[in-house]
């Protein structure tokens, strides 16, 4: 069992009062949010009080999300634990109850894909998968996880990765939501952190990894979970998608943190065949 790691510090640690205040980030994120059929999205991960809302924001555009058997959670590895690229067969814990891992697509990915190992020291106090997890229990609390970390952010772990997933899901016949989680520019001013961001967003919503991933190095893009998006989209390409849909963006500082130097958060959600959101 993978217990929590950061309750009490990223989100509340009693279960009660952790599920009204994701239904209250559910109810702040009705104006950014918009229904539609979705293979996945990026969320962010940071405290919930900076960046709650867009998580929500990607979690309530999936409409089917209430439905879904399993979600894939992609998250960047901030801690330098365990293996570069890391899946973990555990079941989770977070306030609101227990998570069941969905060792078999879990085993099918990695049997697929080069470079994963079953790894659970990568996990263990690692906070981008976990922060996800009650968005999901509160819409779906039936649904099963299967948790994949990446120590390793480049473009081929991310191509390989992509590739296993779109193998392996398409195998499995079940309904599956990818997640990447990652939040945005990290520590700089808000107008940097939109011109940087604007420019990354339009290679991701683009569908254009290979080519995000080397502004990413180029550039010195602070972008934390750059190889979990570049994954998604690999797997989102293959799956006929022709377009991410940016819905929202934000930063800390507009939800009180300071104003000189912020964290930013998108959501984007990346429909189906290309289906376009509807508003709710």
């Amino acid at each position: 069992m993978r217990a929590t790691a950061v309750a009490g510090s990223f989100y509340p640690e009693d279960g009660k009062e952790l599920k009204d205040a994701v239904s209250g980030l559910f109810k702040k994120a009705k104006g950014h949010s918009r229904g539609m059929d979705a293979l996945g999205g990026i969320c962010a991960h940071a405290g919930y009080q900076y960046s709650g809302v867009a998580a929500a924001t990607t979690f309530a555009s999936i409409s089917g999300m209430p439905r879904v058997h399993t979600v894939v959670v992609l998250g960047p590895n901030h801690t330098g634990a365990g293996s570069l690229l890391s899946l973990s067969l555990d079941d989770w814990q977070t306030p609101m109850g227990f998570v069941k891992n969905n060792e078999e697509l879990g085993k099918m990915i990695q049997k697929t894909a080069k470079y994963l190992d079953f790894d659970e020291k990568a996990h263990a106090a690692e906070h981008s998968i976990e922060v996800q997890l009650p968005f999901i229990q509160f819409l779906n609390p039936k649904a099963q996880l299967v948790p994949i970390c990446m120590m390793d952010q480049g473009y081929g772990a991310a191509q390989d990765l992509g590739r296993a997933l779109h193998k392996a899901i398409g195998e499995y016949g079940k309904d599956v939501v990818v997640i990447a989680s990652s939040d945005f520019s990290h520590y700089m001013s808000p107008g940097a952190a939109k011109e940087r961001d604007t420019a990354a967003l339009s290679f991701i919503t683009g569908m254009d990894p290979e080519e995000f991933e080397r502004r990413v190095d180029a550039k010195g893009w602070s972008i934390c979970g750059h190889g979990p998006i570049a994954a998604l989209l690999e797997y989102a390409k293959r799956a006929g998608c022709r377009g991410g849909e940016l819905l929202y963006y934000t930063n800390s500082g507009e939800y009180g943190g300071g104003t000189d130097s912020v964290v930013a958060y998108a959501s984007v959600v990346f429909p189906a065949q290309g289906k376009k959101g509807v508003k709710k």
